[in-house]
């Protein structure tokens, strides 16, 4: 441990790079079960969050190209996960929509995971609640700032 940082943040940036690790292990095996890969898991997970969305909003979400991203799409549609629809406001672009039904055995694993995030949620306070949503949210921001930190950085 660093001799500036008191023990308790030392220990408290363990746990969230502990649960960060969790996290994408997490989403590995999961992807694994419903046979994707990781990365189009997340664009299915983008586009649950986004809604039906372009091709292009979906890349910069990912941050994936452009050629991957119609990869991806390519393969959640042929999986049946996902819809192209043509765009009614542009026709030389197509929106990607979300197929619920098909995600019989990622909604069991997901159902699982929140009836116990759910549980454990459950037993805090709505003053602890609202701290933990600011603290998530920060952390969030700080993960967003790195990335252009690190884009910047490239340039």
């Amino acid at each position: 441990m660093p001799p500036d940082i008191n023990p308790d943040v030392f220990e408290l940036m363990w746990a969230v790079r502990r649960f960060t690790r969790s996290s994408l292990i997490l989403q590995h095996v999961i992807s694994q079960d419903i046979g994707l890969n990781v990365t189009d898991a997340e664009c299915l997970d983008f586009l649950q969050e986004m809604g039906p969305s372009t091709a292009g909003a979906l890349a910069k979400a990912a941050r994936l190209t452009t050629g991957a991203i119609t990869n991806v799409i390519d393969r959640l549609e042929k999986a049946g996960f996902v819809k192209r629809s043509p765009d009614p406001n542009d026709r030389r672009k197509v929106i990607v929509s979300f197929i619920p039904d098909k995600h019989t055995n990622a909604k069991i694993h997901y159902d699982a995971l929140g009836k116990a995030v759910g549980e454990l949620f459950s037993g805090y306070g709505t003053e602890q609640l609202k701290f933990l949503i600011e603290h998530t949210q920060a952390l969030n921001e700080i993960y967003q700032h790195q990335v252009v930190n690190i884009d910047a950085a490239k340039k």
